[in-house]
C-alpha cells in the first residue's frame, strides 16, 4: 500500500519523502507514526536519519521497532541502535538483532556478557547470546559452554545444539588456535560441561582446541 501511495505521489510531482518528513514534523498520532516512520525509511536519504532518531524513544514499542529498521536502512548510527538491545519490548530487541546482523562488533563484548546475566529479561538474554555467538569462533564456544549449565532451558538447549553443530561442521574452518588464556578458560568449561555433553564430545573439543 505504501509503495502504491509513493508511486502516486511521484506521479503527482510530490516527493514522498518530503510528505513523510513533513507529517512526522507535525507529531502525528500513534496510529500514523509507525507507517510514517516506515515510509521515510523506505524512500528517505541519509539526511533523514536525524528526523527518525527521536522515534527510537517513542512510547510505542512497535514505533520504536520500526524506527530501528528505518534508521538502519538509511545507514544511521549503529551505536544508538545497539544501545537498544536491552529494550523492555521483545519486538524492539528482535528488530535490533536484525539490524545488527553481520555487525558483530557493534556492541562491546563486556556489555553483552552483562546483558546475558540471569537477572535480565529472557528476550534480552537471547539477544545478547546471539550477538556473542556472532563475535568470533572462540567467543561462540565460550558462551555455548557457559550456558550449558545455566537454569535457562531455552538458552541451554540452543547452546548445546550450536556447540554440536560447530563440532560437526564448523570446526574444520577454525584455522587459528585460541589464545592461551582463552584455551585455559575453554578447557575449564569443557571439564564442567562434560557430564552434560558426554565424554566423546568433550574429548573431541579438547582435540580440536589442542587441549591436553
Amino acid at each position: 500500500m505504501r509503495a502504491t501511495a509513493q508511486w502516486a505521489a511521484r506521479r503527482a510531482g510530490r516527493p514522498p519523502a518530503a510528505l513523510y518528513r513533513d507529517a512526522l514534523a507535525l507529531k502525528q498520532p500513534w496510529g500514523r507514526a509507525r507507517a510514517l516512520v516506515a515510509g521515510l525509511g523506505e524512500c528517505g536519504t541519509r539526511q533523514d536519519v536525524e528526523v527518525l532518531l527521536p522515534f527510537l524513544e517513542h512510547p510505542s514499542p512497535r514505533v520504536r521497532a520500526q524506527a530501528v529498521r528505518a534508521v538502519r536502512r538509511l545507514d544511521g548510527p549503529l551505536t544508538q541502535i545497539a544501545g537498544m538491545l536491552a529494550d523492555p519490548a521483545p519486538v524492539v530487541v528482535r528488530a535490533v538483532k536484525q539490524a545488527l546482523r553481520n555487525e558483530p562488533h557493534a556492541v562491546p563484548t563486556a556489555r553483552l556478557w552483562t546483558l546475558l546475566a540471569a537477572d535480565s529479561p529472557p528476550h534480552v538474554r537471547l539477544g545478547a547470546y546471539d550477538q556473542l555467538r556472532d563475535k568470533d569462533t572462540w567467543t561462540r564456544l565460550h558462551v555455548d559452554l557457559h550456558l550449558l549449565a545455566t537454569r535457562d532451558p531455552e538458552l541451554s538447549n540452543r547452546a548445546h545444539a550450536d556447540l554440536t553443530a560447530w563440532t560437526r561442521h564448523g570446526a574444520a574452518t577454525a584455522y587459528r588456535t585460541p589464545s592461551k588464556e582463552m584455551a585455559l578458560r575453554l578447557g575449564q568449561l569443557i571439564d564442567t560441561a562434560e557430564a552434560l555433553i558426554g565424554a566423546q564430545q568433550a574429548h573431541q573439543l579438547r582435540w580440536i582446541l589442542d587441549i591436553n
